[in-house]
């Protein structure tokens, strides 16, 4: 592993020396793709596998791979171990799918996942549940800091702590002590696949558990609450070099093919055009499909009547009247009067979109929030916070603070819209 680590350290001063630090400007977007070297991309991890495991044969899976295609070729490497690894941020997975990674383990395999939100099927199964999952994308503010990740992180016999000053890694596991749960599929589960209910903790956070490591027959699923320990930021920061040895090293040393599967937020097939896009051999029939009709529309578009001559279109009075009003508030500078307004609209929306009384805005509301909108009750609280400064003028009504007010209150919108995260568990 020492080997590995100066080898690393090599890969971090060429993706610095590969930096302009006078070029554009620096994109914190998280992506966790291991082509991007921008701060969230995981360029680094990835790059350092092949010098932690020199003897391994590395590949990347697609996309659009699903775990229903582990074939034999996968599960039975007969010179070796072969280590699956998946890494993104919402994970959803058929019961199908789950039960090929379950045989997979079983074979004798490795798989680890770095996820924020996990599938309830995963959780179900292993038992447990995940705490402040989805908080790696709330954006950094005077609420959000990011200086309580510092030093956050532990492994077991390990005597440092990890950290950054950046986005959220406090995710952590607890056992599911849920009374009257319905354990019928998961316990047939245990039985059939021979998991070990009683984990082994390889790393904390703040002295809870982020690191599972469960026995599933003769392989492992490990469970990593935190995938942003894989982000070139955190890796870049002093002595966070040492938290990849320490992982690794946990795995077993005959592992001699790597397979890297990465998603930003993966969602189970819900329509049949989804179901036809996904597989390659219907993906180019639809392709084609759409090239030939292209191809006919093309060529039966010539023009068989006279022209029709051009009626000029009516002018859209409203973006006037939009643009007038925008000028009119950018020239006030009345920035409490449009923070009220988008306060007002914002409770209008919650009023319409959840049926709930927006007179009193007390805990009761922020936890009524929560649980419908499904973000997590720090991100409500703080923005209802920021509701009693700006109706109280307790605060200085600057752009800042409007633009965070702004970026605030779109989580709740983009949430809605696209229903990519599950609600929170308290």
């Amino acid at each position: 592993m020492k080997r590995a680590s100066y080898t690393l350290f090599l890969l971090f001063v060429l993706l610095l020396a590969g930096c302009n630090p006078f070029g554009k400007k620096t994109e914190w977007d998280v992506t966790l793709k291991n082509i991007d070297k921008k701060p969230y991309g995981t360029y680094l991890a990835y790059q350092s596998l092949k010098y932690y495991f020199p003897n391994a044969q590395l590949s990347t899976l697609s996309k659009w791979f699903s775990y229903n295609n582990i074939d034999r070729e996968v599960k039975y490497n007969y010179h070796g171990t072969t280590l699956l690894v998946l890494e993104g941020l919402t994970l959803n997975l058929t019961e199908t799918e789950w039960e090929h990674i379950l045989q997979f383990a079983h074979d004798g395999n490795e798989v680890v996942l770095f996820n924020a939100y996990m599938d309830h099927k995963i959780l179900n199964t292993l038992n447990c549940y995940k705490k402040r999952q989805g908080m790696e994308e709330y954006p950094l503010s005077r609420f959000n800091t990011g200086e309580k990740n510092i030093g956050a992180l532990s492994l077991k016999n390990v005597a440092d702590s990890f950290g950054y000053n950046g986005h959220s890694l406090q995710s952590y596991f607890e056992p599911d002590t849920t009374d009257g749960k319905d354990y019928s599929d998961t316990l047939s589960s245990l039985a059939h696949f021979g998991i070990d209910t009683e984990p082994d903790t390889l790393g904390y956070v703040r002295n809870k558990a982020d690191i599972l490591r469960y026995t599933v027959g003769e392989g492992h699923i490990t469970l990593h609450a935190a995938p942003l320990v894989l982000s070139n930021y955190f890796l870049l920061q002093p002595n966070n070099i040492h938290y990849l040895d320490g992982l690794w090293s946990t795995l077993p040393h005959d592992i001699n093919y790597v397979y890297w599967h990465e998603y930003y937020k993966r969602s189970m097939p819900e329509s049949g055009a989804n179901i036809l896009w996904r597989y390659p051999s219907t993906r180019y029939a639809v392709i084609l499909a759409i090239i030939a009709l292209l191809t006919y529309v093309l060529f039966e578009s010539k023009r068989r009547q006279r022209i029709v001559p051009v009626i000029p279109p009516l002018q859209n009075s409203s973006v006037s009247f939009v643009e007038t009003v925008g000028r009119l508030y950018y020239n006030k500078r009345d920035h409490n009067n449009l923070a009220d307004k988008m306060i007002s609209h914002f409770l209008e929306w919650v009023r319409t979109t959840y049926y709930m009384n927006t007179n009193q805005i007390n805990e009761t509301f922020v936890q009524q929030l929560a649980m419908k909108s499904g973000q997590p009750e720090e991100l409500v609280r703080n923005l209802v916070n920021m509701i009693h400064e700006t109706r109280l003028r307790t605060t200085t009504g600057d752009e800042a603070y409007l633009y965070e007010l702004y970026n605030t209150i779109q989580l709740f919108y983009k949430t809605k819209t696209d229903g990519s995260h599950g609600t929170e568990r308290n």
